[in-house]
């Protein structure tokens, strides 16, 4: 009994640990992810060995089988999508577009803005031009920064837009990181895989009712 509630309770923990993702980007954008003792570097990748650098052939056939791969995707999407009716499709990508946006906002709910700095240094050679683009960025960037602390929850969040007409050159720095618990991720994303294979399933049921449909009943051979 002792045994079956130390794992249960090993569980719990692990499964309410979060998931962390830190993004950092002054010169150069560099994205970690954390999970409690394992760190996971996404970008930028490895610096590969010696050894493979010494073989730029194989990498350029890996390059090439990458290629091929993505243009028999895209091939496999057209040959799926081809006579296909107009409506059907239409109506496909406009229940896709709800699903990504419900899939979305529930992930958001459950995800912890942990920190969010966020400077836009606004120049050009150009004043007026500078001018424009800093209406242009406080337009976008406070917008959808408000979007962002409405739909996460934010412990530090702070954004700043300066115009600067001394310089020709625009910077930027962010730093930013972030979690989700390893339960409401594992929940989201199968939950996510399920709705998207029952919106799959619909549309193929309904294609192969109109093409039911059109066909026509009852001819002699």
């Amino acid at each position: 009994m002792l045994i079956a509630a130390g794992i249960v309770l090993v569980l719990a923990l692990l499964l309410a640990s979060p998931v962390t993702v830190k993004v950092l980007y002054e010169d150069e954008w560099a994205v970690t992810v954390r999970y409690l003792f394992l760190r996971f570097r996404v970008f930028p990748p490895k610096e590969q060995s010696s050894e493979k650098k010494k073989k730029p052939r194989k990498e350029k056939k890996k390059d090439a089988e990458k290629e091929s791969e993505k243009d028999e995707k895209k091939q496999g999407i057209r040959e799926i999508l081809k006579g296909k009716d107009p409506g059907t499709v239409l109506n496909l990508l406009v229940e896709a577009s709800k699903l990504a946006v419900s899939v979305l906002k529930r992930f958001c709910s459950h995800v912890t803005i942990r920190e969010f700095d966020l400077l836009l240094v606004i120049a050009s050679e150009d004043a007026a031009e500078t001018a424009v683009q800093y209406a242009n960025a406080c337009a976008v960037g406070y917008l959808a920064a408000g979007i962002l602390m409405q739909a996460c929850r934010c412990r530090r969040f702070g954004i700043s837009i300066v115009p600067e007409f001394q310089e020709s050159k625009p910077r930027a720095c962010l730093r930013f990181r972030a979690g989700i618990p390893l339960f409401f991720l594992i929940q989201e994303t199968v939950s996510a895989a399920i709705r998207a294979a029952k919106l799959w399933q619909r549309f193929r049921a309904s294609d192969k009712a109109k093409q039911a449909e059109t066909t026509p009943s009852g001819a002699k051979s």
